[in-house]
């Protein structure tokens, strides 16, 4: 994360907020268009347009555990 540029409080809401999908074993947390309303919805569209630019991340889970935190730069190809 800190390598990356992602604060810790997106991780949070991406934990809190993010679609899931399953993937061979591991869980892909991402942010979708309707996930967004609703953390706009619940913090306030100040705070979200500050960290806006951080917002197209994704969080690979494995057994409950962070296993890596990136940027998107593709569409989410779901199975």
């Amino acid at each position: 994360m800190q390598q990356r540029g992602i604060p810790l409080r997106v991780v949070d809401w991406l934990a809190a907020y993010g679609a899931i999908d399953h993937q061979r074993g591991s869980e892909l947390f991402y942010f979708t268009r309707k996930t967004r309303q609703a953390l706009q919805r619940d913090l306030g569209a100040r705070v979200l347009r500050r960290y806006d630019h951080c917002l197209d991340v994704y969080m690979v889970c494995v057994d409950g555990q962070i296993a890596t935190v990136g940027h998107r730069y593709q569409r989410v190809v779901r199975h």
